[in-house]
């Protein structure tokens, strides 16, 4: 069956709309949130963390971007089926994109993010190089990973109304397992291994990187995150149709 593009994106644009108020003081009010996190934790790790890692605001803010990105695209993929309720209900529109136009009113917001960062960051004159050129690919790897954990957990979410609750909490433990706001390399034993098992970390390496002139991750792990996205991503859709059968009648 032919993808349908211009449901996938009439859907994307009008989630996109609903998120944002389709303006920029829309647009900007969904700022407020990372902006207000940031500040929270730079205010308490600053004088820690700060002490031992260059140019901490900035590396706390390439570490937020793409986390909250992560966080909010996987949820608003998970309750997109039940927020879709009448649409899905009513007529035969393909499920799977349903839940991927959620990721992508996401995806949307999430690139002129990094539009904004990497431009304050050249007036700042913290860009490092043309690294940045490389954000596109990262942000399509950050999204298939998001979208992926979408597609595996909006059919569940039909049945189990409390498991938005179970992915908040979930998403609060892995925040801890992603060095969004502390250096990797000074993580030492079974911590260590854990943050190499996560995909965010490889992603946020890479993004400091591409922007910040840090050291990048190994070109094997991000090759492995990247693969390893994509084969999900094409598993969950393969997998999808059967997955949602009986959705329509559950909601």
């Amino acid at each position: 069956m032919a993808w349908p593009w211009d449901l996938f994106w009439t859907l994307a644009r009008t989630e996109f709309k609903l998120r944002d108020q389709g303006t920029w003081m829309g647009f900007c009010w969904t700022l407020l949130q990372p902006l207000g996190q940031f500040a929270i934790l730079y205010a308490v790790f600053s004088g820690w963390l700060g002490a031992a890692i260059p140019d901490y605001a900035a590396y706390l803010l390439v570490g937020l971007v793409p986390w909250n990105f992560f966080a909010t695209a996987s949820t608003a993929g998970l309750t997109s089926l039940r927020r879709k309720a009448g649409l899905v209900g009513s007529h035969p529109v393909p499920r799977l994109a349903v839940v991927w136009s959620a990721v992508a009113a996401v995806w949307l917001s999430h690139l002129a993010e990094w539009a904004l960062l990497a431009a304050a960051l050249a007036a700042l004159g913290k860009l490092q190089g043309w690294g940045w050129l490389l954000l596109p690919g990262l942000a399509v790897v950050e999204a298939l990973l998001a979208g992926a954990v979408a597609c595996a957990l909006a059919v569940p979410a039909v049945q189990f109304r409390d498991l938005e609750r179970a992915w908040g909490l979930a998403l609060y433990a892995l925040f801890f397992l992603t060095p969004v706001f502390f250096d990797p390399q000074a993580v030492q034993g079974s911590g260590a291994a854990l943050l190499a098992a996560n995909p965010l970390s490889v992603v946020i390496g890479a993004a400091r990187a591409a922007l910040l002139g840090a050291p990048p991750p190994p070109p094997a792990s991000l090759a492995l995150v990247a693969a390893g996205a994509a084969a999900a991503t094409a598993a969950t859709a393969a997998a999808f149709p059967r997955w949602s059968r009986g959705v329509a009648e559950s909601l």
